[in-house]
């Protein structure tokens, strides 16, 4: 296996986790608590109220690129056998059509910023952002999550730990798509963030394994 591919994947990895998890560490601390599964005007008025939403929402059109190398690198790295394409192929779509997601959830976030700050009717446009990002988008994230998930199985360089993480991160995940129809409050979809950084840890890892593995390790890898 060109040991480039993993390696690149796994610096965008790490990158990946680090623009994910600041992006929502700073908004959090100069914004407050995001608005979600409420029709209280007042409330999202005030929250969208903050420019500084619109602001940091750029930087997650750029963490968009990492996350495509990484995923693709992954794929490559794990799509050894006819399962393995499966799964991985499964994933990387997933994957891709919920970064388009992330654009559109981010430029509706800046819209929301916009039409609140001229004094525009912003209901619907709100339900329009809450739906596809804290609903939908969990839905494809559960997807990649569990599909790369069963893939890395059968792959000695990854953490074992992953062989549990996967599914117990794509489950909450999963449960995450019904929070706001059903009111689990904001908070309580924490866990499965936390979860998926460490799944993300765990991927970038394994990924620098393979690059790292002695020329042999890495072709006995690529062919098992």
């Amino acid at each position: 296996m060109e040991r480039t591919v993993p390696r690149v994947g796994s610096w965008a990895g790490w990158l990946s986790l680090i623009g994910i998890l600041g992006y929502h560490l700073v908004l959090t601390i100069l914004a407050g608590q995001r608005v979600s599964g409420t029709e209280n005007l007042g409330a999202i008025q005030a929250y969208y109220g903050q420019s500084v939403i619109a602001v940091l929402g750029v930087e997650q059109f750029l963490v968009v690129i990492p996350v495509a190398v990484f995923a693709v690198a992954l794929h490559e790295t794990l799509a050894l056998t006819a399962s393995g394409r499966l799964l991985t192929g499964v994933a990387l779509v997933a994957l891709v059509v919920e970064l388009a997601l992330i654009i559109t959830e981010n430029a509706a976030q800046a819209a929301l910023v916009s039409a609140v700050s001229v004094g525009e009717r912003v209901a619907g446009l709100f339900r329009f952002w809450d739906v596809l990002y804290n609903s939908g988008a969990y839905a494809l994230e559960a997807t990649w999550v569990l599909a790369f998930g069963l893939a890395v199985r059968t792959h000695p360089a990854f953490p074992r730990f992953m062989t549990w993480l996967s599914p117990i991160t794509a489950v909450l995940l999963g449960i995450n798509v019904f929070a706001i129809w059903i009111g689990i409050p904001d908070p309580a979809t924490l866990p499965s963030a936390f979860l998926l950084g460490a799944w993300l840890a765990g991927a970038s890892l394994g990924l620098r394994r393979v690059a790292a593995a002695p020329l042999a390790t890495a072709v006995q890898l690529a062919g098992a």
